[in-house]
């Protein structure tokens, strides 16, 4: 029993220790980061600084005022969102450790269309002038994609959400989009050595490898028992 109890003590105590790793890792690592955005010459007034991970609420007492400027296509503030106006709606944003990153972003919206017409609102997705995906934007949401690392050639991201046909639904006059509640951009952690480890089983172990061979003169059921 008494070797029960030690074992289980040094447990917690190493789950403990790397709780407080892990915790002062991170203390550290967001202050590196608030260090770059402060002496960074990215024009902050242009690409709002953003840390990976902090979710951007679009409700009243949201942040999103932090990040958006209302002149990139956005609505004033509602209840539980912001409207993307018009075909166009741009998010600017500072990541400062973004480059050569993999993100996945999730935006949690609702679209805005023409009832008798669609049941959706077609939403191309840019990053950094690059379509990464095409989103058919109904009552329910979330809506995700992964951006690759590619794509972020420096710590900066663009953000374009190309709208198909805004519509205004009255009584309301403005040409919407969609209504957007939350938008969330995430780090994928070795994104690139999974990516690697899969082409080299596509190439090794299925394409050009090592393949499975079956016997062409097997015609029954029979046979396979």
């Amino acid at each position: 029993m008494r070797k029960v109890i030690n074992f289980l003590l040094v447990i917690i105590t190493i789950a403990a220790l790397v709780c407080v790793g892990v915790y002062i890792y991170n203390r550290e690592y967001r202050k590196t980061l608030i260090t770059d955005i402060i002496n960074t010459t990215t024009d902050k007034s242009k690409f709002k600084p953003y840390i990976l991970g902090t979710n951007i609420s679009f409700a009243r007492n949201g942040n999103s005022a932090e990040y958006i400027n209302v002149s990139d296509g956005w609505g004033g503030q509602e209840d539980v969102h912001r409207c993307a106006l018009g075909n166009t709606s741009v998010l600017r944003l500072y990541i400062p450790d973004g480059a050569g990153t993999t993100l996945r972003l999730t935006v949690d919206a609702f679209g805005v269309f023409a009832p008798k017409i669609y049941d959706s609102q077609k939403i191309t997705v840019y990053a950094n002038d690059n379509m990464v995906t095409v989103w058919y934007v109904g009552y329910d949401g979330p809506f995700s994609v992964v951006i690759p690392d590619w794509i972020m050639i420096d710590n900066t991201l663009v953000l374009r959400f190309e709208a198909a046909a805004p519509y205004a639904p009255p009584p309301d006059k403005r040409k919407i989009s969609m209504a957007v509640k939350n938008i969330v951009i995430e780090k994928i952690y070795a994104a690139r050595v999974k990516r690697e480890i899969g082409l080299w089983i596509k190439n090794n172990l299925m394409d050009g490898g090592i393949q499975q061979t079956y016997d062409t003169d097997i015609v029954t059921d029979d046979n396979w028992m």
